[in-house]
């Protein structure tokens, strides 16, 4: 009895050994109560808990996918109510979150004809899945890579002498995949012009048992062409009989088509540099060793193929050159960018030649230059005609720019070179965006874009003065025409400039004589009109006096009675006593007329408001007049004190005498500046004026407006004349009752 139990004992350990080496696990299911029992293994595979209880409908630890949950609840129920053997592959997340994947078989326990448990192993195919997944995705990429690359492989088994092929091989020749086929309805796809060529070649790979690689073309079902690039190697048995020829094909049809367009292109280009008398270079600064394209040794009349270095190119530079050609390369090699240079070689037999040089300086993965590329073209017959044109525009009698499409300076004259202070070298190359002032660049584009259109001889005209900028950043001026130059590199663009500032000169002194003349022609007309105005005042004002004169002298003559002569002779006192009132206004006023040169001084408007009220003391009293004064913007002007004082005095004195017997008077004096001169403003509240039925007479001699016993209308005459005087003006507002404000300017 010992020993069965021993040997049951060691059976036991080595199932668990080994059901630990597969990662195999046991398990069952109560089918009554829904518990799972599962052994140690199995809980380690899942990496759960020992003591784990899982019952069937709810969710376990493990995550999964709802196709794995299906599968089980669909697969449990198949086979507790019919039978149906449960064997499937599922796939699980552990708690730790690492993916499982398990083999899982499954059997049921009857009991009375009912399925009461069921039974289960598990294993653990996480690894196995993991390697035929990747297997499966290294093929995939294969054949992804081998459709891309238009690449098939095949097998040829000698013994049968039968062809079959991959799937990717079928889409080049359009045979079935893995359908084995005669060797011989493979050749006759092969085009006849290549069928020799690839009989002879296979019979001696066959021969020699090695296989050489070759290319031919093949026609498809539908009569299409590719060409192939095939390759493979030679299998024999132990008595060196060939078994098979194992081989990939590719179809390179349209690298085909590329390297013939690349042929095409190579002598396209080729002819072009011939015809363009091009040729290109590359220098390899590290080795320095030179290439040269085949049309370039020709214009260096060099033997072809001959050895190469950076002085080979440098021996052909003219003399007078080289300084500035090895600058050149020095500055690109420095920069690491190569700007176009045009220079003078001679050639072995004394031929001189311009050479345009275009490069491209190429550098590593570091930023360190390993070699120039670029193109060399004889330019000699451009630089012949750029010297004649270069004559020309040097020749013409005005200044004269050359620039492109794009506004770039291509040639300048010496005339200007003197116009605006530059160098040629300061300005060929940039815009001539330099010698023009921004502020004419909306205005402008019109015209470069009507030019661009149609291009003609045409003037600038942008409806103003137009300038152009000197070196000191001084304006200059100007008139420009604009003029095509058709050349085999396109349109060039001729500016005609011709500097106007002598003309503008003489227009401005033009000008100012006539501003001048015009305002002596104002000045004359204004002192005639004056003067028409003070005849008809004097006349007016000393007819009524004298003619009432003479009409007492002639009572005077014609009475005898003493009494009635000495009344008569007041009368006479009071006539003269007007007429000589009148008499000094008038010399008063010419005197004010007459003077050119008015002494000015610096005047207090406040001082003078002060000034006027004490002098008015007894009437503001009096009337219980209010005077305002807001000289708050300006105070002080530069004019004539008496004047000034007397201005205030009439225009106040105006405001107090025909004042409203309705209210209180009230006077306010106000300063102002409106563009760049002094406004004064005189506003009263009293009787106003109807400047439609008086206006016309405002400021007369003697015109009275008002039944005012001291009215003589002097005060605003006087005003006038003064503001007039001193250059200045002044202009009434009024209504009737409402009262006056009176604007003078200074």
């Amino acid at each position: 009895m010992g020993v069965n139990n021993h040997k049951n004992s060691i059976d036991s350990d080595t199932m668990n050994s080994i059901h630990e080496r597969l990662r195999m696990g046991t398990w069952k299911l109560n089918v009554v109560t829904g518990e799972y029992t599962l052994d140690d293994i199995t809980c380690d595979i899942l990496q759960i808990p020992h003591d784990t209880v899982l019952k069937r409908g709810i969710k376990p630890p493990m995550d999964r996918p709802d196709t794995t949950g299906l599968q089980i609840e669909e697969g449990l129920r198949e086979l507790i109510h019919s039978g149906t053997p449960f064997d499937h592959e599922l796939e699980f997340t552990t708690p730790k979150g690492n993916p499982r994947w398990l083999h899982v078989i499954a059997t049921r326990k009857p009991e009375n004809g009912k399925c009461i448990e069921v039974l289960g192993i598990i294993q653990d195919i996480t690894t196995r899945k993991q390697t035929e997944n990747n297997l499966f995705q290294h093929n995939k990429l294969l054949n992804l890579a081998q459709r891309k690359a238009r690449l098939g492989h095949w097998n040829w088994d000698f013994r049968t002498n039968t062809f079959s092929c991959s799937e990717n091989m079928s889409r080049i020749i359009g045979f079935e995949p893995d359908v084995p086929v005669s060797m011989s309805s493979v050749l006759d796809n092969i085009h006849p012009d290549d069928r020799t060529y690839v009989d002879a070649l296979l019979t001696n790979c066959i021969k020699n048992k090695e296989f050489q690689s070759f290319t031919h073309r093949m026609i498809l079902e539908d009569g299409s062409m590719r060409t192939i690039q095939v390759s493979g190697d030679i299998y024999v048995d132990e008595e060196g009989e060939i078994i098979n020829v194992l081989g990939i094909s590719q179809d390179i049809s349209d690298y085909k088509e590329i390297e013939e367009e690349l042929l095409k292109k190579n002598e396209l280009l080729i002819f072009a540099e011939q015809k363009a008398l091009l040729g290109h270079w590359e220098w390899n600064i590290i080795t320095d060793e030179v290439f040269w394209s085949s049309n370039l040794y020709y214009l260096f009349k060099q033997e072809e193929n001959t050895k190469l270095e950076f002085n080979t190119y440098y021996s052909y530079v003219h003399v007078e050159d080289q300084a500035k050609v090895s600058a050149h390369f020095g500055k690109a090699i420095e920069e690491k960018h190569f700007e176009k240079i045009i220079h003078r070689i001679v050639l072995n037999d004394g031929t001189l030649k311009w050479i345009l040089l275009l490069g491209e300086v190429v550098v590593n993965e570091q930023d360190a230059i390993i070699k120039l590329i670029g193109t060399c073209q004889d330019v000699t017959e451009q630089q012949m005609q750029e010297i004649k044109f270069k004559g020309l525009v040097e020749s013409a009698p005005s200044a004269t720019i050359i620039i492109d499409k794009e506004g770039i300076i291509q040639m300048v004259n010496k005339q200007a070179e003197s116009l605006f202070g530059y160098t040629p070298e300061e300005l060929v190359e940039k815009s001539v965006e330099v010698l023009i002032p921004a502020r004419f660049e909306e205005k402008r584009a019109p015209h470069r874009e009507k030019f661009l259109a149609n291009p003609k001889i045409q003037k600038i005209d942008i409806g103003e003065d137009f300038y152009m900028i000197h070196k000191s950043g001084r304006e200059i001026p100007v008139n420009i025409t604009l003029g095509p130059l058709h050349i085999e590199e396109g349109l060039l663009i001729s500016m005609s400039i011709r500097d106007t500032t002598a003309q503008k000169m003489a227009e401005r002194k033009i000008l100012k004589a006539k501003e001048d003349l015009e305002i002596l022609t104002k000045e004359l007309t204004a002192q005639n009109h004056q003067l028409a105005d003070f005849t008809q005042i004097t006349s007016h004002n000393l007819r009524a006096p004298v003619s009432n004169l003479n009409s007492l002298l002639e009572i005077y003559k014609l009475m005898d009675n003493e009494e009635e002569r000495k009344e008569l002779f007041g009368k006479f006192e009071i006539v003269i006593g007007h007429l000589t009132l009148t008499l000094n206004t008038l010399v008063e006023a010419l005197s004010v007329k007459n003077h050119t040169s008015i002494e000015r001084s610096e005047v207090s408007l406040s001082e003078t408001l002060l000034k006027t009220e004490e002098i008015f003391t007894a009437e503001i009293s009096r009337t219980k007049a209010v005077i305002k004064g807001d000289f708050s913007e300006i105070d002080s002007v530069h004019y004539n004190k008496i004047y000034l004082e007397s201005i205030f005095q009439n225009l106040i004195g105006n405001g107090l005498k025909y004042r409203s017997s309705e209210r209180m008077p009230v006077i306010e004096v106000s300063s102002e500046v409106r563009s760049g001169r002094v406004l004064l403003r005189f506003q009263d509240n009293g009787l106003g004026v109807d400047l439609n039925r008086h206006g016309h007479k405002m400021f007369g001699l003697n015109k009275v407006f008002h039944n005012h016993p001291e009215a003589k209308g002097i005060g605003l005459f006087m005003t006038k004349t003064q503001v007039e005087a001193m250059g200045g003006k002044i202009a009434v507002s009024s209504k009737v009752n409402e009262g006056s404000t009176f604007t003078i300017t200074l």
